[in-house]
C-alpha cells in the first residue's frame, strides 16, 4: 500500500499531504439517496520530462445509510483524451493488479471495467479507481490547455461525467538539500537548518514547504505569518529562485528540547519543496476546493523568505511564470531534518511479562507491556524514537477474550511490510501490537496493556513473550541503552481453583513518530484497502 501511495500520488511528501486531506475532505453533503461524484485533479505536465504524471481517478459514494452487505458490483469507465490528443499522450496503469480490471482503447477513448465488490458503508466512501498516466508531447507549447474527459457508471445506475484541465507547463528542478541531524541540549533552542536549490536551467517563482513531524510542543515561538501549523506545517515563498542557487529560511526554525527529555530522544520532520502548480495538484487529490483544504492555523509572527546562502547573480524578482511551472525531479525534493536530543546516557527500557495462574474455563486478567528504567522521560507524541512498540505473543494455552483498546492483532500488519490489512478478529489472536497512547512516560513509570485471558484446556505448556524495540516495527535504532532486557515471558501456570492473578512486572507506554506512522499507515489502508486491493509490481 505505501509503494502504490508513493507512487500514485508522484511525489515523495504528497502521500502525508493526501493523509491530511483525508483527514478532514471535504465531502459532499448527505443526499436522501445515494449519490455518484467522481473526481481527478487539474494537473500541468512539461515537454521536457518523460516520464510525466500519474494521477488517480477517484468515485465517492455518498450513502446516508448503509445496511450489511451494501455493496457495488462493478465499475464502467471512459477516460476521452481527445480534448488534449495535442498536448500529451494518456494511459492508464498496466501494472495495477486489480483482480477484475479490464481495459480497451479504441482511438482517443480507454474503456475500463472494474469488477468488485465495493463494499459501502454508511457516509462518504472513498474509492479508487484507476491510475491514469498523463506525458507532454514533444513540441507541445507552453502554456497550452485541454480538457481530459471521464465518464463513471457504478452497476446500473446513471453515469456521471467529468473533466479535468490538463496544462503545458515549464520543467524546473527544486532539490531538497541534505544537512546534518541538530543536537540540542535538554531545555535549551535549537535552529534547524531547512535549504533548498534550484538545479534547473530556469528562474523558479515562487516555492512551498511542507513537513510533517514536528510536534507543535516542539515549535519555539509565534511561528510565521506565511506558514501554517496543524497535522502539516506549510510555509508559501514568494521569492524567485536563481538557477544553480541555495537558498535557506531567512529566519530558521527554532525548537526548544523538553528540559527532562531522555537522551538521543529523535524527532525527525520529512517533508518536501514544490512549485505552486504541483502542490496546488497535491492537494486536488480529493474533491473540493484545494484552497479550502485546512492545513492548519497561520502563524503570528512575521513573514520568513528565502535568502540565498552565498552571493550570485539572481534572477529578477519582479519576473513571473508564464505558466506553470512543474518539477520534471520530484525524487529529488525529500527533505529529512532532524533534531536530537543531547545526552551521553540513553534510558533503558525493559519489557514486563506476567505469571497467569488459572484453570481451564478460567478467565484472568493481566497487565503486560514495557517499563522505562530511565534517565529521562519519555517523549511520545513529539519524538519518533520513543515506541518501543510491544509485540504480544500469546501463549498457546491462553485466548484473548478481552483485549486492550490501544493493540491490535499483529496479523493485521504484513511482515514483508507491503501492505495493511485491518480486517484481523481482535479477541483470539496469536500476537498483538500495543502502542501507547499517552502524551509521555516519565522515568520509574511503567504503561499496562489490559488483557483478559481465557485458560484453554489440553493446551501446550509453551510460554508466550513481550518483545519491544523490534526493527520492523520501531524502524530503526531503538533509544535503548540495554538490548538484554526487551524481551519477557507470559507464563502459565495451572492452579487447582482457578481464578488466580499473580502478575509479575509493569508498564510503560507506546506512541510516538514511529508509533504514530504505523497508524497512519493503517489509516490509509482502512480507507483505500477495504475498498479495494491496490498493489504495484516493483
Amino acid at each position: 500500500m505505501r509503494r502504490a501511495l508513493s507512487r500514485l500520488l508522484a511525489g515523495s511528501a504528497a502521500a502525508l499531504l493526501a493523509a491530511a486531506a483525508v483527514a478532514s475532505p471535504a465531502a459532499p453533503a448527505q443526499a436522501a439517496d445515494p449519490t455518484l461524484g467522481v473526481h481527478f485533479p487539474d494537473l500541468a505536465v512539461a515537454t521536457d520530462d518523460a516520464g510525466g504524471k500519474i494521477n488517480a481517478l477517484m468515485a465517492w459514494i455518498d450513502l446516508p445509510d448503509a445496511d450489511a452487505g451494501s455493496q457495488i458490483g462493478k465499475f464502467r469507465i471512459s477516460v476521452d483524451a481527445a480534448g488534449v490528443s495535442d498536448l500529451a499522450t494518456v494511459a492508464t496503469f498496466d501494472d495495477l493488479e486489480f483482480a477484475e480490471q479490464s481495459c480497451e482503447r479504441a482511438g482517443t477513448v480507454i474503456t475500463c471495467t472494474l469488477g468488485g465488490p465495493f463494499p459501502l458503508t454508511a457516509g462518504p466512501n472513498l474509492i479508487l479507481l484507476l491510475a491514469v498516466h498523463v506525458t507532454a508531447k514533444p513540441g507541445a507549447a507552453t502554456g497550452a490547455t485541454g480538457k481530459l474527459a471521464f465518464t463513471v457508471q457504478a452497476d446500473d445506475g446513471p453515469a456521471v461525467s467529468y473533466k479535468s484541465t490538463v496544462e503545458i507547463g515549464d520543467g524546473v528542478d527544486l532539490a531538497a538539500v541534505d544537512t546534518a541531524a541538530l543536537t540540542v541540549a535538554p531545555g535549551a533552542v535549537g535552529a534547524t537548518d531547512l535549504r533548498v536549490a534550484n538545479n534547473g536551467k530556469r528562474p523558479v517563482t515562487g516555492v512551498v514547504l511542507a513537513l510533517l513531524g514536528w510536534a507543535e510542543g516542539l515549535v519555539e515561538g509565534e511561528g510565521f505569518s506565511n506558514c501554517t501549523y496543524g497535522l502539516l506545517t506549510v510555509c508559501t515563498f514568494d521569492d524567485v529562485l536563481a538557477p544553480g542557487e541555495t537558498y535557506e529560511l531567512s529566519t530558521p526554525m527554532r525548537l526548544r528540547m523538553p528540559a527532562d527529555a531522555a537522551a538521543g530522544s529523535s524527532a525527525v520532520a520529512l517533508g518536501g519543496w514544490y512549485t505552486p502548480s504541483d502542490f496546488r495538484e497535491i492537494l486536488s487529490v480529493l474533491p473540493g476546493d484545494p484552497d479550502e483544504v485546512p492545513l492548519g492555523t497561520p502563524g503570528k509572527g512575521g513573514r520568513v523568505h528565502l535568502s540565498k546562502r552565498a552571493p550570485a547573480a539572481s534572477a529578477s524578482s519582479s519576473r513571473s511564470a508564464a505558466a506553470a511551472q512543474v518539477d520534471t525531479k520530484p525524487d529529488n525534493n525529500v527533505l529529512i531534518s532532524e533534531v536530537v536530543v543531547a545526552g551521553s546516557r540513553k534510558p533503558d527500557l525493559a519489557a514486563v511479562g506476567a505469571t497467569v495462574t488459572g484453570s481451564a474455563g478460567d478467565r484472568v486478567h493481566t497487565r503486560i507491556g514495557f517499563r522505562n528504567d530511565g534517565p529521562g522521560t519519555l517523549y511520545h507524541a513529539s519524538f519518533d524514537n520513543t515506541e518501543p512498540a510491544t509485540h504480544i505473543t500469546v501463549p498457546a494455552r491462553l485466548r484473548a477474550v478481552t483485549v486492550d483498546s490501544r493493540c491490535v492483532p499483529a496479523a493485521d500488519f504484513d511482515f514483508d511490510g507491503d501492505d495493511f490489512d485491518g480486517e484481523a478478529e481482535t479477541v483470539g489472536a496469536a500476537e498483538y501490537l500495543c502502542l501507547t497512547l499517552d502524551d509521555r512516560t516519565k522515568a520509574k513509570s511503567s504503561v499496562l496493556f489490559a488483557f483478559t485471558f481465557e485458560v484453554l484446556d489440553d493446551a501446550s505448556e509453551a510460554a508466550g513473550q513481550v518483545r519491544i524495540n523490534e526493527e520492523f516495527f520501531t524502524g530503526g535504532e531503538p533509544l535503548d541503552r540495554d538490548a538484554s532486557n526487551d524481551s519477557a515471558k507470559i507464563v502459565v501456570s495451572a492452579s487447582g481453583s482457578g481464578g488466580g492473578l499473580p502478575v509479575t512486572g509493569a508498564n510503560a507506554g507506546l506512541a510516538g513518530a514511529a508509533g504514530a506512522a504505523l497508524l497512519l499507515a493503517g489509516g490509509l489502508g482502512l480507507l483505500l484497502a477495504r475498498r479495494r486491493r491496490v498493489r504495484f509490481t516493483p
